[in-house]
């Protein structure tokens, strides 16, 4: 028996035209492809951007006391020193970070901390960012939601220098990244 080197085939109607039509959407999908690639790498590229928002605040002379640093939390200055009411500063979103400065009218620096009252929930306050005139990098904030508080301690910083309080302005800057 003999196997015929040829095999007849068969043709449709219209096979010209389907080839015709693949290779084309093949083409047409590749260069679309090369365009939407270059646009894809560079949105995973991009970084973050920092955003900050500064609150300015003016004090009047704290509350009465001395305090060391660390112990008692020290004082908080009053807006308003009739009111006996500390100065707060409500959170806003996007608020994670936070740099204060102070500024005295003396000249003379200021030491504190910053403080978004009892966050842990065991009924003492929870202190951080101890500064001295102003903090040197942006601390995290515990909490979201909490409003920020800035205390004093009249007396000296942490290195000696000193750092009695009268009344002038707190610079708060608030960040989403450090």
């Amino acid at each position: 028996m003999s196997v015929p080197n040829h095999l007849p085939t068969q043709t449709f109607e219209g096979d010209g035209h389907m080839k015709k039509f693949l290779i084309l959407a093949l083409v047409v999908g590749l260069v679309a492809s090369s365009f939407g690639a270059p646009a894809l790498a560079k949105k995973k590229k991009k970084k973050p951007v920092r955003v900050e928002r500064v609150v300015e605040l003016e004090y009047q002379a704290p509350g009465i006391g001395a305090t060391v640093a660390g112990a008692g939390g020290g004082f908080c200055p009053f807006a308003d020193p009739t009111s006996f009411e500390c100065i707060e500063v409500p959170l806003q979103v996007g608020d994670v970070f936070v740099k204060v400065e102070v500024k005295d009218a003396l000249g003379q620096k200021v030491a504190g901390s910053i403080s978004q009252g009892d966050i842990d929930g065991d009924g003492i306050g929870d202190l951080y960012g101890q500064f001295c005139g102003a903090h040197e990098e942006p601390v995290e904030m515990l909490s979201v939601s909490a409003p920020l508080r800035v205390s004093f301690y009249n007396g000296t910083c942490g290195d000696g220098t000193p750092a009695p309080v009268t009344t002038g302005s707190i610079t708060v800057t608030f960040s989403n990244l450090p």
